[in-house]
């Protein structure tokens, strides 16, 4: 007779704490508020006792669940770069062996049980926020990775692109220091904060419909700017001097800009590959949960070494 499989249960006892605990642990799920050092604790307890993975208890395969959050008056760029990363991330995990559904969403909370149907061993949020998890019903218990967008909750694993690096790229190539910025509009107030951070408020601009991006650049002429997204790249170049702004990329078609633009790439294929990774190591507790799990993705450029 093979050995008995431990159980959350033994796990709890021999690391003297609670077994919801140990499973908000096991599941990395924000339900519970835990310490760093308990989660630590109970995963090193979990791969000491040879605790089984996921991959090989729930008696059938994995399977992703790729949410892709909408916004009011969304844009054809920001419709169409999200659907590049989740098709992208479904390669990306396919190569894993792990299938996925990719899911439109309004509203976490209102769709949750859409997203629960889907049986998911682990679950991708593109451009979302993680305020919503904490109000689904019934509560989340499945490890959650959000991608392209950013909070503070450590509880989360966060991928996305190195904007203060790319940004500093962008300085250098345009010699210049007081740039104006176009992007899309983001759901992540977090991130929306880091890419705001290091520009005049009034030098911003977010295209979400409800101005006028003709008359903001028009406003600008003789200026350098910075765009964030292909497509509104295109947008934008036919509106000003290419030579004189910066785009951050994320599409592997850089024949859609001028020449005379300088392009930046943060590819959706590296994201995309780098939260495959990431939700491997989940599934079969082969991580450190004691490192950082914000993952800055390196922007792809000539010179970056």
């Amino acid at each position: 007779m093979g050995e008995k499989k431990v159980t959350m249960r033994q796990i709890a006892k021999a690391c003297g704490c609670s077994l919801a605990t140990v499973s908000y642990a096991l599941n990395h799920s924000g339900q519970g508020k835990i310490s760093s050092a308990t989660r630590l604790r109970v995963i090193n307890t979990a791969k000491r006792l040879n605790y089984p993975t996921t991959r090989t208890t729930r008696g059938k395969k994995n399977r992703a669940a790729i949410l892709v959050t909408t916004v009011e008056g969304e844009s054809a760029g920001r419709r169409v770069h999200l659907t590049d990363l989740a098709m992208q991330l479904e390669a990306e995990l396919l190569a894993l062996g792990i299938p996925s559904v990719i899911l439109r969403l309004r509203d976490l909370v209102e769709d949750w049980r859409k997203v629960l149907a889907v049986s998911p061993s682990v679950i991708f949020v593109l451009d979302g926020g993680c305020q919503a998890v904490a109000h689904v019903n019934p509560p989340c218990v499945t490890p959650m990775i959000f991608v392209d967008c950013d909070n503070n909750d450590p509880l989360y694993y966060k991928i996305l692109p190195d904007y203060p690096s790319l940004f500093l790229q962008a300085r250098q190539r345009l010699e210049r220091e007081d740039l104006f910025l176009v992007a899309e509009p983001v759901r992540s107030g977090q991130l929306m904060s880091l890419l705001t951070q290091d520009f005049d408020p009034r030098e911003v601009f977010f295209h979400n419909g409800k101005s006028s991006l003709a008359e903001f650049l028009a406003s600008r002429r003789g200026r350098k700017g910075i765009v964030v997204g292909d497509l509104l790249g295109v947008e934008v170049c036919g509106l000003f001097p290419p030579e004189n702004l910066a785009v951050i990329c994320s599409l592997d078609s850089p024949g859609l800009l001028p020449t005379s633009a300088i392009q930046l790439f943060a590819p959706n294929r590296e994201k995309a590959r780098a939260a495959a990774s990431v939700a491997s190591d989940l599934l079969t507790l082969d991580y450190d949960p004691a490192q950082g799990n914000r993952i800055l993705v390196c922007g792809d450029f000539p010179g970056n070494g």
